[in-house]
């Protein structure tokens, strides 16, 4: 595959900064979990990458309502993402939605929602990756999923998450199964929670909903009074990406809403819980990183250990970028491409956080034409 030049220079760079801090790539210990520091102690606060925003929601950047719950975690939701579980519940209302594959060529979605009790029917729901909980974990919240793979679970052990921030349906229950779904559909296409069900189950199981501190910001948020930013890359009015031979999809910027509405396999993803309401996000960030399988054959590792490239879009334009996370607790940043650690300034809303394997960069398109 044809790597842009630009991008060969953003890769030398990474390579030169991380040589003498970055940890081991998970490719070359492929049976050991995902990288990890020390848990945090409990009244500990998660490490901040910059000022937070005071009185700003810390993971759409806007200004805090007056029902915002201050003192309380959030919670993110595994959400399945297979053509027959469709349409989804709640994906509307996520402040930020995560979408990375995970096995056979299929991907899944953490759907996080900052206040849990407000929280709309949320699903199908489905099992943990470490990929997903890697994003998670950073971010402080409360973690519902139903099972795990073998590495997410051990993750999940690592930072005794269970009991503690991971609520695991498989042992405790926080859904019903929606009957009229599984006259024609598996179960696994048919589970759900929301916000009242979900916070009882917590307050049952006494899982940690208080939290000391401000919630770490998702990224570096303009000022909710500044103006918007002009992103400098160029106009994008329309974006495809392939994740795989299975899932692809493409997200259009609708000039009536100023948002990108997101198509997937080849029809509008919708949101059922919002009367049928097709998913939209304020800000795309699309990043490429390398994504490989664990010693089964069967799960998808996606490395997450350094940095690399990708692409922020946002009011019809795009711009390149750098990201970079490193340990399972280390938050993902989403940094200038000058190979500076300056954060890139974010405009406000709600987010959607793509994860590609290198080997789809071919693939993508901006405004139908392939990236040089």
């Amino acid at each position: 595959m044809k790597r842009p030049t630009w991008l060969l220079s953003v890769l030398c760079m990474g390579m030169c900064l991380l040589a003498a801090c970055a940890p081991e790539s998970e490719a070359t210990r492929p049976a050991a979990p995902p990288s990890a520091t020390r848990p945090p102690a409990a009244d500990e606060p998660a490490q901040l990458t910059y000022e937070t925003l005071e009185g700003i929601d810390p993971y759409t950047g806007l200004p805090q309502g007056e029902n915002y719950p201050a003192g309380k975690r959030s919670v993110a939701v595994m959400i399945n993402n297979v053509k027959g579980a469709l349409p989804q519940s709640g994906i509307n209302s996520a402040d930020l939605l995560y979408e990375m594959i995970t096995e056979g060529g299929v991907t899944r979605l953490m759907a996080v929602y900052r206040d849990y009790a407000a929280m709309p029917v949320v699903g199908p729901i489905r099992s943990a990756r470490d990929q997903h909980v890697q994003m998670m974990l950073p971010l402080e919240c409360l973690y519902a999923h139903i099972g795990g793979s073998t590495y997410a679970n051990a993750l999940l052990d690592v930072f005794h998450c269970p009991g503690y921030r991971s609520l695991d349906g498989k042992y405790r229950n926080f859904y019903w199964i929606d009957q009229e779904r599984r006259k024609t559909m598996d179960q696994d296409y048919c589970v759900y929670t929301d916000g009242p069900t979900l916070a009882a189950a917590l307050e049952k199981f006494g899982l940690d909903t208080d939290f000391a501190y401000e919630m770490p910001q998702a990224f570096r948020f303009v000022a909710a009074d500044q103006p918007a930013r002009v992103l400098e890359g160029g106009e994008a009015g329309q974006i495809y990406l392939r994740f795989s031979g299975y899932t692809d999809c493409e997200f259009r910027y609708d000039e009536t809403t100023g948002r990108y509405a997101k198509w997937e396999f080849g029809e509008p993803q919708v949101d059922e819980a919002a009367g049928g309401a097709q998913y939209q996000a304020d800000n795309l960030f699309i990043l490429f990183t390398e994504i490989t399988r664990y010693p089964d054959g069967v799960l998808s590792q996606v490395d997450l250990s350094g940095q690399g490239y990708g692409y922020y879009f946002c009011g019809g334009r795009y711009e390149r970028v750098r990201w970079m996370k490193g340990a399972a607790s280390s938050p993902l940043r989403i940094l200038l491409l000058d190979g500076t650690e300056e954060d890139v300034l974010v405009n406000p809303g709600q987010s959607y956080i793509a994860m590609v394997g290198l080997d789809q960069f071919e693939h993508f398109r901006i405004n139908g034409q392939p990236v040089e």
